[in-house]
């Protein structure tokens, strides 16, 4: 075997080498945009289940209780925590639609905070709320909502307390 016979054996070796090297790394680029997606949609889900969690505290659950029960008629402070509990979890929505359109969150967590938006828009409250304030938001945002809006209707008043022991009934047959 001469020297040039040697070389190119060793060219092709060092051929095969880096084909091996990037396969490697493309496969570790994949790995790591999975993982990458994997944070953003727990971070979107986390953001979503404190949001749950604020809204079971006394003050502002018998607040929204009273919002799904139908009630319009709040005092200032009432009609400001309304206002900013709507803010919030219109701003969740917010990141979650930037994101997807970002392909960096995946269509079912994008479409459960479009959901939750989507209830919470059907209250004629959160409503109201909107028309007056939607010019505090970016134009895509007050795009969206509108859509939202267009696209459902109003809800109807939630009997908590008939409505479970409807369900109950149901479950208990």
């Amino acid at each position: 075997m001469t020297l040039a016979d040697l070389a190119s054996i060793g060219g092709l070796v060092s051929g095969l080498a880096v084909l091996v090297s990037l396969a490697y790394l493309s496969l570790q680029v994949r790995q790591t945009e999975r993982n990458q997606r994997a944070l953003m949609n727990q971070g979107v889900i986390s953001r979503g289940v404190s949001l749950g969690v604020f809204f079971t505290q006394p003050h502002i659950n018998n607040l929204w209780t009273r919002v799904l029960s139908g009630e319009t008629e709040f005092t200032a402070p009432e009609i400001f925590q309304l206002n900013m509990t709507m803010r919030t979890q219109l701003l969740n929505l917010q990141d979650a639609f930037v994101q997807h359109g970002a392909g960096l969150i995946d269509n079912i967590t994008f479409e459960n905070a479009l959901n939750i938006t989507t209830a919470n828009m059907a209250q004629p409250i959160y409503r109201a709320l909107w028309f007056r304030n939607r010019d505090t938001y970016a134009p895509g945002m007050k795009g969206l909502v509108d859509r939202i809006i267009r696209q459902s209707t109003v809800a109807e008043p939630v009997d908590f307390v008939g409505q479970l022991k409807s369900d109950l009934a149901e479950v208990m047959r």
